[in-house]
């Protein structure tokens, strides 16, 4: 497995280092670090002549670099191997290239939520991430206990092709020592068409596809998705989150908005979102 970390160097991206550090050793994944440095777009292809001179940006490229290489350090003294990406520029057209030469199969990025005076993290990078690019997130919101995770959670709207991303989610699970694994679907009073006899066939079809696991399936309502998911967490002591990322149009998102990104900006813990 590959995965790519995005960082910034701040603490909450050094705790979505440690966690995937631990996720790759868990998993022998290959780790990659990548950090877009704060110079101007064309830094890279400048002659040497003119970086001399921008002595600045010189500097923010020099620590940028060392500050990488700290890094991989941490994570090949835990037994991972470790490739740093560096660029300047605009981040999300960097990712992307980035992305098409890795190819990663996992993204692991810290977040401050939108809690306090960072909120402006999770909507310049993460969520964008999240929304832009057709890949597996792992949203960490802080340091990840060293056993990661044993009680899950994986919210469906139990479609048929929410099958396929739970049978997904369970092969990133499987290496982890789950003591429980929930399956969860959100009533909101009176919106799911079918009725909740239908719909608890429905959990037992996907409970079926968990063999090996301790599933428990459970039809909870609330008041909208995001507030059931939080709430179920809370009170069942949930290390993870998994959930689909089902592709929406953008008008769709701005009169809807996103589930996912919703759960991704307010919960506490990590979030899985599962590309379909």
């Amino acid at each position: 497995m590959r995965i790519l970390v995005p960082t910034d160097f701040s603490k909450c991206a050094d705790d979505a280092l440690h966690a995937a550090i631990d996720i790759c050793r868990k998993l022998k994944g290959h780790l990659h670090l990548y950090h877009s440095a704060q110079v101007p777009d064309n830094w890279e292809y400048l002659d040497v002549e003119a970086k001399v001179k921008d002595t600045v940006n010189k500097q923010v490229a020099l620590q940028a670099r060392e500050a990488l290489k700290k890094r991989q350090k941490i994570a090949e003294n835990e037994g991972v191997e470790c490739d740093i990406h560096y660029t300047g520029g605009k981040f999300l057209q960097n990712f992307n290239e980035v992305l098409e030469k890795v190819n990663v199969d996992l993204i692991v990025m810290g977040s401050f939520g939108t809690s306090g005076k960072r909120e402006w993290f999770i909507g310049s990078n993460t969520q964008k991430v999240v929304r832009k690019f057709h890949k597996n997130v792992l949203v960490i919101k802080q340091e990840v206990q060293s056993h990661l995770f044993r009680k899950v959670v994986f919210v469906s709207s139990l479609n048929e092709n929410d099958k396929n991303t739970f049978l997904r989610f369970l092969d990133f699970i499987r290496p982890f020592d789950i003591e429980e694994l929930h399956l969860l679907a959100v009533n909101l009073g009176g919106y799911f068409l079918q009725p909740t006899v239908v719909m608890k066939e429905v959990l037992k079809d996907f409970k079926d596809l968990a063999k090996g696991f301790n599933c428990l399936t459970h039809f909870y309502q609330d008041y909208s998705v995001e507030a059931g998911i939080r709430h179920f967490c809370e009170e069942n002591d949930i290390d993870l989150i998994g959930i689909s990322n089902e592709t929406r149009s953008p008008i769709k998102r701005i009169l809807l908005g996103s589930n996912v990104e919703m759960v991704v900006n307010h919960a506490s813990i990590p979030v899985l979102s599962l590309d379909k």
